[in-house]
């Protein structure tokens, strides 16, 4: 199982611990927007549950439009929001083509 974040035409693939979220080059998932803090928030797969935290970020992080504060149990094809910027959340089986976005 290919569990990834979409922003844009970027595909983040998480891997099986912690991914953190945020503008710092060092975060998994690197991000550059003014919007987006140093280490914004953070992604824990653990089993087959996948959960997302806000880390203090100044903007706050969204699941399905609505302001999370605490872990949030993330489901396929979900829509996060670090600050101002919108991604997915994407399983994919292994076995599966990769989606592509076309604009």
């Amino acid at each position: 199982m290919v569990r990834s974040l979409r922003i844009g035409h970027r595909r983040f693939v998480l891997g099986p611990a912690v991914s953190t979220i945020g503008r710092e080059p060092g975060c998994t998932v690197c991000i550059n927007d003014a919007s987006v803090s140093r280490v914004h928030a953070r992604i824990t797969v653990e089993n087959n549950r996948v959960t997302l935290e806000d880390q203090k970020s100044k903007n706050g992080t969204s699941v399905m439009g609505e302001v999370i504060s605490g872990p949030t149990v993330l489901n396929d094809g979900d829509e996060v929001e670090f600050g101002h910027v919108k991604g997915w959340f994407i399983v994919e089986e292994s076995d599966d083509p990769p989606t592509t976005t076309h604009l």
